[in-house]
């Protein structure tokens, strides 16, 4: 069995009968989503699951054996378990993580009741996002992406190095969720930075031209990176989900 690094376990709170996923990054770990899970718990009382993608918090060796495949649905196992017995359910994700919540709501609209993706790609790349997978021969690891945060001392519990094959893979992942966009229907709350060095902000602009909701609502942070959910704007997150999510609740 592979270790699972410290700070990286996944984690589930028990609250009311309103459930929320929280979804990690790529090649990140719970570590990142930890204060926004446990907040979202304690001052609003939601029953709370954080699940560990597979091949994150361990090694990059574990992770390259991983795909895209395999990390959506590990977020659609913990979807569908937190559903069980709830009134209402939310998702909302860092980076990859809101990806994937977006992901989720765009084929699982019976069961994703409002989303809030932060920092999430959907279609857009940095230039040096494209250019590492536009390299021939491709190199098997390329620099770890983790820790894009602006408060200083603040470090995410990510991989130093990227498999170059997951790179690929999230690639896709990114690809086939801007293509399913157009699906989604729930409430939706896009959180962005408006300095991210991973996620252009492009992205948020082009998830709320194309998704179809009707209740689109974009938030901008000004303090914070990519890791917003460790950032200077942690605390702003918090109200700010907590309070869309609360509102949805009672619709």
């Amino acid at each position: 069995m592979v270790a699972v690094l410290k700070g990286a376990e996944p984690f589930s709170l028990q609250g009311s009968d309103v459930g929320v996923l929280v979804l990690h990054g790529f090649t990140g770990s719970t570590q990142s989503i930890r204060y926004l899970g446990e907040e979202l718990h304690s001052r609003f009382g939601f029953t709370v699951s954080a699940p560990r993608l597979p091949g994150h918090g361990t090694s990059p060796d574990d992770m390259e054996t991983t795909g895209y495949l395999d990390w959506m649905g590990e977020a659609e196992r913990a979807l569908n378990e937190l559903a069980q017995g709830k009134r209402k359910v939310f998702v909302t994700g860092l980076s990859m993580g809101g990806t994937l919540s977006l992901n989720l709501a765009a084929r699982h609209p019976g069961l994703v009741d409002a989303i809030a993706p932060i920092a999430a790609p959907a279609g857009h790349l940095t230039e040096a996002f494209a250019e590492a997978l536009a390299l021939n021969p491709p190199p098997k690891r390329i620099p770890g992406i983790g820790s894009d945060i602006k408060a200083p001392g603040v470090k995410e519990l990510a991989y130093d190095e990227t498999p170059m094959a997951c790179l690929r893979e999230v690639s896709v992942l990114i690809s086939l969720t801007a293509d399913l966009l157009p699906r989604i229907a729930c409430p939706t709350l896009v959180v962005h930075a408006r300095e991210d060095h991973l996620v252009p902000p492009t992205n948020p602009t082009a998830i709320v031209n194309a998704i179809r909701a009707d209740d689109i609502r974009l938030l901008w942070l000004n303090n914070s990176y990519h890791v917003a959910t460790l950032d200077n704007d942690k605390d702003l997150i918090v109200e700010r989900v907590g309070g869309f999510f609360t509102e949805m609740a009672r619709v």
